[in-house]
């Protein structure tokens, strides 16, 4: 598989399976992504194993955004967890946990992914570089209507780049058992996605904002 077939079908595809048929036409370009093939999480927040998850949060985000490194954090954001896997202290290996997986998903994304991309012929910009690692470093992110949260993703990365982090965060609890927490998830980062620059400066003082229709219009851009 090409490189930038992997990217179309990533941005365009509205049906796992015909990504999970070419998995190992992916791993060629990504060897590192076999660790996710069947990888059962164990985690009763979650009804796919871990490649499988990864692939609905991919193709759960809008179709045809310009950020190519949104679909591609997407696809990987999740890589770190076999390394982070412990046992629920009461329930054992009923249920596991994954502490600190999306820095250590941040860590191969730097050591092997990028690498592995750019052994194949791939090179990416500086931005492309910040933007894949922040997609993936922050996608875990429990995001609350906080200035001071929201004041320090803005003073990051800026505005476009932080909404994108929320839609993948909506793609990515979406790809859940719709658990409260999870729920709770969506609601706020699909407000936040859908906020103006204006409100995204008054987060904690917003009055006339009809949450219901935030959430809804980015449902239907996922949908």
């Amino acid at each position: 598989m090409k490189y930038a077939e992997l990217i179309h079908l990533l941005k365009t595809e509205q049906n796992i399976d015909v990504l999970d048929a070419r998995r190992e036409e992916i791993a060629e370009l990504m060897p590192s992504i076999r660790v996710m093939f069947d990888f059962d999480q164990k985690n009763a927040a979650h009804q796919y194993d871990l490649w499988k998850h990864c692939l609905h949060v991919a193709i759960g985000l809008p179709r045809n955004l310009d950020d190519d490194m949104l679909y591609l954090a997407a696809l990987v954001h999740d890589i770190g967890k076999p390394d982070c896997q412990v046992p629920d202290r009461v329930e054992g290996e009923r249920h596991m946990h994954y502490p600190n997986h999306p820095e250590r998903s941040a860590e191969i994304l730097l050591k092997h992914i990028l690498p592995e991309l750019e052994s194949h012929g791939m090179r990416y910009t500086e931005a492309e570089h910040r933007r894949f690692y922040y997609y993936v470093y922050y996608h875990d992110e429990r995001m609350k209507l906080s200035q001071k949260m929201v004041n320090t993703h803005l003073d990051l990365v800026g505005k476009e780049v932080f909404q994108n982090l929320m839609i993948l965060e909506v793609a990515d609890a979406v790809a859940h058992v719709q658990i409260p927490i999870i729920r709770e998830r969506v609601r706020v980062c699909s407000i936040l996605a859908g906020l103006t620059g204006e409100q995204l400066q008054e987060v904690e003082n917003l009055k006339d904002v009809d949450e219901v229709k935030l959430i809804n219009n980015l449902r239907n851009a996922i949908a």
